[in-house]
């Protein structure tokens, strides 16, 4: 099991073990995972200027995975530094941002900033808006992912008890009625643990459709 998956799965057992609310998508995620969207000055290469920013406990190697491939299906995407540079395409007019990936207290900071000034800024808050998505999907599906595993090894230990179990004929004896009716009941848990996974599953994939 990755880190991430790990992380992401002991995340959603903690939340729902609280009996978390699933009235939409971002409910479903806990909500130390993704901070509101604030603004804030920051350095970018020895410059400073006013950003959008939000963080976040997925790993910045991700985030980064995940940066890449969103700007560069808008436009340019080129590294200076540590920061980096993207000329996008939007109704029209070019808009030039610079964005900043750091690791701090845990948790990964995205910060998104114009050339001098904020000027679009409606448009720097879609952006985020759009990619902070993005991680609620990679979240949700890692968690997806995590729950069919889950299933599979459920499964499988219950259809072991299934074939392990002593036949009924042998039930006449003690030693083999208690432990028919000990593998019964777990047989049951088992059940029981299964039927809770697959409502999980389809909840979650509900909410993953839900995020658009």
């Amino acid at each position: 099991m990755s880190l991430l998956r790990y992380f992401i799965f002991i995340l959603i057992v903690i939340s729902s073990n609280k009996s978390y609310s699933q009235k939409n998508a971002s409910n479903k995620i806990p909500v130390n995972v993704f901070s509101t969207f604030k603004t804030t000055n920051h350095i970018f290469n020895e410059t400073t200027l006013e950003s959008i920013y939000f963080t976040c406990l997925v790993p910045k190697k991700i985030v980064l995975e995940e940066i890449e491939k969103f700007y560069s299906n808008l436009g340019s995407f080129e590294k200076e530094k540590k920061i980096f540079n993207s000329t996008i395409q939007t109704k029209g007019e070019m808009l030039s941002v610079k964005l900043s990936i750091e690791k701090k207290d845990k948790r990964t900071f995205f910060y998104v900033a114009q050339k001098k000034e904020l000027s679009e800024e409606n448009s720097i808050k879609n952006l985020q808006e759009s990619f902070k998505k993005i991680l609620m999907r990679r979240f949700l599906n890692d968690y997806i992912k995590e729950l069919e595993l889950s299933i599979k090894k459920t499964d499988k230990k219950q259809n072991r008890i299934i074939r392990n179990n002593p036949n009924n004929l042998l039930m006449n004896s003690g030693l083999f009625y208690k432990f028919y009716q000990k593998k019964e009941s777990k047989k049951i848990a088992l059940k029981s643990a299964l039927e809770s996974l697959y409502e999980e599953l389809e909840e979650t994939k509900a909410n993953y459709n839900s995020i658009n």
